[in-house]
């Protein structure tokens, strides 16, 4: 289970806070700043069938992650392993700031009438979203395998089979 007491999960939490707050300021200028012609809609841009097989994707990652027993993992914060981490760390803060960016930008029809989903903004929101979701869901995964390491199993005296030897 994840704690949200410690500290730097906060921190990043709050972090992914302000990079969609970031997102939505900048959203709303690109807003301000659309080009008043509509652009024509080009036919096979929504991407449709290609997030048909993502939501199936991410339905299927969502029913095996609560259908196995992952074993418990203890924090394993060495250098090597958070320097493997900041590209993924990084890739979480950017679609933080990517969504909020969808939020207000997707209000320009130029935004979405050629984006995946569109040419609406719901069904380009939906899209990008569902990308999102599934994105994190695998990030958060590789992050999982990356910053955490297997918690030794106790033997029968409760103590770790490590502290036991």
């Amino acid at each position: 289970m994840i704690d949200l007491r410690t500290p730097a999960l906060r921190h990043f939490l709050l972090l992914l806070a302000v990079a969609f707050a970031a997102g939505l300021a900048f959203g709303g200028h690109l807003y301000t700043q659309r080009d008043p012609v509509v652009a024509g809609f080009v036919p096979w841009t929504a991407a449709w069938p290609q997030h048909a097989v993502v939501a199936v994707i991410g339905a299927l990652l969502v029913l095996g992650i609560r259908a196995r027993r992952w074993p418990p993992r203890t924090p394993a914060l060495t250098p090597a392993r958070l320097a493997l981490a900041a590209p993924l760390l990084f890739l979480l803060v950017f679609a933080a700031f990517r969504a909020g960016v969808q939020v207000l930008a997707g209000l320009d029809p130029n935004f979405t009438v050629n984006a995946w989903g569109g040419p609406t903004y719901l069904g380009a929101m939906a899209c990008h979203y569902l990308d999102l979701a599934v994105g994190g869901i695998v990030v958060v995964g590789a992050l999982r395998l990356i910053l955490m390491r297997r918690a030794s199993a106790a033997g029968a005296s409760g103590v770790p089979r490590a502290a036991a030897a």
